[in-house]
């Protein structure tokens, strides 16, 4: 399906000396977004500034680019321009929106124009445009209504005749609200609620609102309390700065979180278990942000996965035997490193299998403890052991516990088709 992005306007509420199509947001232009997120669409670009087209000509070569030459004609025209480039149903979008991932989720086809709507306004809801509705119908759009429903959040799926509905529109400007209110009178558009972030940015306050939000969004559900509370507010941070450079991948900050695993080991076993400890931390954060820049750039990979899974193993490994030189070699000692390093690998084969989680034993909380047990070390080389002892404990528990948890759910899911 293709794609039409809307970027002839002239909206100068931010003030800033870039269209504001191309104003960075989290680390990368906010046009970005949308194109990396419309990456398996053949997109479309209707412009009027140079800088736009250069930019998208320099950066995404395969996106065709419509220049308007009158964009005071509104946003209805900049759409009529690309009559003849669509030949079916298509999406489209504003090029100073942001959408989050849900407007991109859905596998719905639609037997008329679909206006996607959201319940909550994200930005200034005095420029926001309105939706009126009732039953399951539109009845009027504008951003001066007094009663509506819902709020429009510029994102369509439109369909082909969208085009004819302009051309009766006898006006010179013809906005996009104008199209919507002639097909609601035919009965051709519906809408569909979004209740993932939306944001049309126009001013500096609701680009910091929308960095805000998209931090917030690489916190996965998944995430363990360490990561969660304290590594995602820096990992985050850095991904932001990272996000600028076209040339890093999420792979090359997999790796480079490795090299210092790696470093940290080699702390342990040259018996600094302080530097070893704070380096496995340092580890543990910048292994955040591989991920976090996959989901942001749209960059995730089933390779990727893998490749980070793999060398996370590795990494745990080695700092653990670190820890055991760092030590020294005593049957307890010994004994304490096979339970945490078996534990570090089957506590995560066993997620991968059942998908449950033991928060104490996730990555983040054993290197975190890693950490501690290397700091207190300055007062007594016990405390890696105790760390050692410590993670291999709460791994092995949360083996036999997600067993135990998974056990319970495919009883139930047995019990319920029985029944």
């Amino acid at each position: 399906m293709k794609a039409v992005i809307l970027a002839a306007g002239l909206g100068r509420r931010m003030r800033s000396f870039k269209p504001k199509p191309l104003v960075n947001l989290f680390g990368f232009p906010i046009i970005e977004h949308t194109i990396r997120k419309l990456k398996d669409h053949e997109i479309i670009v209707v412009y009027h500034l140079k800088e736009i087209a250069e930019f998208i000509k320099r950066k995404f070569p395969n996106v065709k680019l419509i220049y308007n030459p009158n964009p005071k004609r509104e946003n209805g025209y900049s759409l009529y321009l690309a009559k003849k480039y669509i030949d079916g149903d298509f999406l489209l979008l504003m090029a100073d929106h942001y959408y989050a991932e849900e407007f991109f989720s859905f596998n719905d086809s639609f037997d008329k124009t679909m206006l996607f709507v959201s319940e909550k306004c994200y930005g200034d809801e005095k420029e926001a445009t309105k939706v009126k509705v009732n039953n399951g119908r539109i009845l009027s759009i504008g951003k001066n209504l007094k009663k509506y429903e819902y709020f429009d959040t510029g994102f369509f799926y439109c369909k082909k005749e969208i085009f004819d509905c302009i051309e009766k529109i006898k006006k010179d400007k013809i906005k996009l609200s104008d199209v919507i209110t002639e097909l609601s009178k035919r009965g051709e558009v519906g809408y569909k609620i979004i209740n993932d972030f939306w944001m049309d940015i126009d001013t500096k306050k609701e680009l910091k609102n929308a960095e805000k939000a998209i931090e917030k969004s690489l916190i996965k559900e998944s995430d363990g309390y360490i990561s969660r509370y304290i590594n995602r507010k820096i990992s985050a941070k850095i991904t932001k700065f990272i996000a600028r450079f076209d040339f890093v991948t999420p792979n090359m900050i997999t790796f480079f979180s490795f090299l210092i695993g790696l470093l940290s080991a080699f702390f342990f076993f040259n018996r600094n278990p302080i530097a070893g400890g704070i380096l496995a931390q340092v580890s543990s954060v910048i292994d955040g942000c591989d991920g976090e820049l996959a989901r942001i750039k749209n960059m995730g990979s089933s390779f990727g996965s893998v490749f980070d899974s793999l060398l996370d193993r590795c990494a745990d490994l080695l700092i653990v035997l670190g820890m055991l030189f760092a030590y020294g070699f005593t049957t307890l000692s010994i004994v304490a490193f096979f339970f945490a390093s078996s534990g570090s690998i089957l506590v995560s084969y066993v997620w991968h299998l059942t998908k449950i989680r033991f928060y104490p034993a996730c990555r983040d909380a054993r290197l975190f403890m890693i950490m501690i047990g290397g700091l207190l070390s300055w007062f007594s080389k016990e405390f890696l052991l105790y760390t050692m002892l410590l993670i291999g404990a709460l791994a092995h528990f949360g083996i036999w516990w997600k067993m135990y948890r998974f056990y319970k759910e495919i009883s139930k899911k047995a019990h319920t088709l029985q029944g």
